[in-house]
């Protein structure tokens, strides 16, 4: 049984990252780091650059049929992001 003041590590974790606005950082970087996952092995294949400035997402892709194609599901791909992210992490995605 655990006092009322007791927290596990987990929520110590999560209220020092909330804390010092580490939260957002953290979360781009699970994007990055799960980019094929979000968005499949084709997409992910020819993204060249993948980085955030602010809440806006900047793709580079080599591919100008896969860049297309990206553009015309840019709505679901940002809805797609924000939801695996548990909250509005990003505002814009601007492809090049």
């Amino acid at each position: 049984m655990r006092k009322s003041n007791q927290q596990t590590i987990g929520e110590v974790l999560q209220q020092f990252f909330k804390e010092n606005k580490l939260d957002a950082k953290l979360n781009q970087a699970n994007i990055i780091g799960s980019w094929e996952k979000l968005v499949g092995p084709l997409f992910a294949k020819h993204t060249k650059q993948l980085y955030f400035s602010g809440t806006r997402l900047f793709l580079e892709i080599d591919s100008p049929a896969v860049r297309n194609e990206l553009i015309m599901q840019k709505t679901n791909l940002l809805e797609k992001i924000n939801e695996w992210s548990d909250g509005e992490l990003i505002t814009e995605i601007i492809i090049k």
